[in-house]
């Protein structure tokens, strides 16, 4: 099985290609899947996608920015795909979407751990303040349209801790794994903590513009990558960035 594996990828690197050298891809900044370190972008889906789309022939070009100018760059085709999205219904509608998830991980909801609340259900954030991303769905269409808690918005996953700490927001919606390493880089992990149940889990995906050429690249791209996370190179990136698949799940370790 894993020299199928080998002779297909290998074989990648030499087929004949007739789409576009170079690619354009955008998305924000979501540690340790991608962000930057010293001026470098780096992170676990930013090799891994740079990686299989090398065999398949493309230079990537990539720019990080806020995720509503993500959103609307793709969309406009002024960038070729967003990386790490979710397949939100609404997102289904403008994006070409691949077929293999690159993760797969819960966002769930942090606190200070000075100032715990429960959390059952929504009904337990009622009168919150919650700290999110702008433009961020969470894939869980109730959250985003209740009106019992408030939605705070910030910069970034920096900012919205900074704020939690502070007594500025009540909880702060972040993906696990990112919250954790957000939380380990800052030097916090011992101040938050996040509740066991998940507000949603999601599948995060590279998702092209809407133009005809691009489906062909997307299908390649979902095989290569289906292919690719059976071997030693994709558990070793996911290593670097201290990551393990538990259960389907990505999570970080420490």
């Amino acid at each position: 099985m894993k020299l199928q594996i080998c002779l297909f990828l290998a074989s990648l690197t030499t087929m004949s290609v007739a789409w576009a050298e170079s690619l354009r891809i955008v998305t924000e900044e979501w540690p340790p899947f991608v962000y930057v370190e010293d001026g470098i972008i780096k992170g676990a889906d930013k090799e891994i996608t740079e990686h299989l789309l090398a065999q398949l022939g493309y230079q990537v070009e990539w720019e990080l920015k806020p995720w509503r100018r993500v959103l609307q760059d793709v969309e406009k085709g002024t960038a070729d795909a967003v990386l790490d999205i979710a397949p939100h219904p609404d997102y289904l509608a403008r994006f070409l979407f691949t077929s293999e998830p690159l993760s797969s991980h819960e966002t769930v909801l942090f606190h200070d751990s000075r100032r715990p609340f429960a959390f059952d259900s929504l009904n337990d954030l009622t009168g919150l303040v919650i700290g999110v991303s702008p433009g961020y769905l969470y894939n869980n269409d109730d959250f985003i349209a209740s009106d019992t808690f408030f939605r705070e918005p910030a910069p970034s996953f920096a900012a919205n801790f900074q704020k939690l700490l502070r007594g500025r927001v009540d909880m702060v919606a972040m993906s696990r794994p990112v919250g954790l390493y957000t939380s380990s880089i800052l030097g916090i992990t011992e101040q938050v903590g996040y509740h066991p149940l998940p507000l949603s889990q999601s599948n995060f995906y590279l998702a092209f513009h809407q133009a005809p050429r691009w489906q062909e690249p997307a299908q390649a791209f979902s095989q290569a990558l289906r292919a690719f996370k059976h071997t030693e190179e994709y558990e070793q990136i996911l290593q670097r960035y201290r990551l393990a698949v538990n259960d389907g799940t990505l999570t970080l370790t420490h």
